[in-house]
């Protein structure tokens, strides 16, 4: 019957032992995730303490963080770049009275009713002249490929 007790303290012991470990896990998980949540507010802050700096400060930055506030700067112009691509693409205009998206082509801004001025249409270039040539200005004849004074080809010259 000792051989049966010595079995029974022992896995008691390991039971023991693995309801001990168990609890030091789940402890040290607790305290890691409140460490985790923690930073989490640090690196907030930061951001935060950092985007009002740079509004309190980007006329005027300290020397030790112009360079931050410069490449922030300098990525804000490519974003509106960027936006101002897109509304081309999208065939987008900016009311010039209260800075409203007006489709293009509209006659009116849907934001301030203000009328929208139609842009002046580009300059027309003369189409060549299909008798003379567009290398050399020497008179053509009808039919030819190529100008007989310098070799530029005519068609599509």
């Amino acid at each position: 019957m000792a051989f049966f007790e010595d079995i029974g303290k022992k896995v008691s012991q390991t039971s023991q032992g693995a309801i001990k470990k168990t609890k030091i896990m789940a402890e040290t998980s607790k305290i890691n995730s409140q460490i985790s949540a923690e930073k989490r507010t640090i690196s907030d802050n930061y951001s935060k303490l950092g985007e009002k700096y740079f509004e309190l400060f980007c006329e005027n930055p300290d020397e030790n963080l112009a360079v931050f506030v410069t490449a922030i700067q300098e990525a804000q112009q490519r974003i509106t770049d960027c936006e101002e691509q897109i509304k081309k693409l999208k065939g987008i205009e900016c009311c010039p009275n209260c800075g409203a998206e007006v489709q293009d082509g509209a006659l009116f801004c849907t934001g301030c009713g203000t009328k929208i001025e139609a842009p002046p249409p580009p300059p027309e270039t003369p189409a060549p002249d299909a008798g003379v040539c567009a290398g050399c200005g020497s008179k053509l004849s009808d039919g030819v490929i190529f100008c007989s004074t310098c070799g530029k080809r005519v068609d599509g010259q």
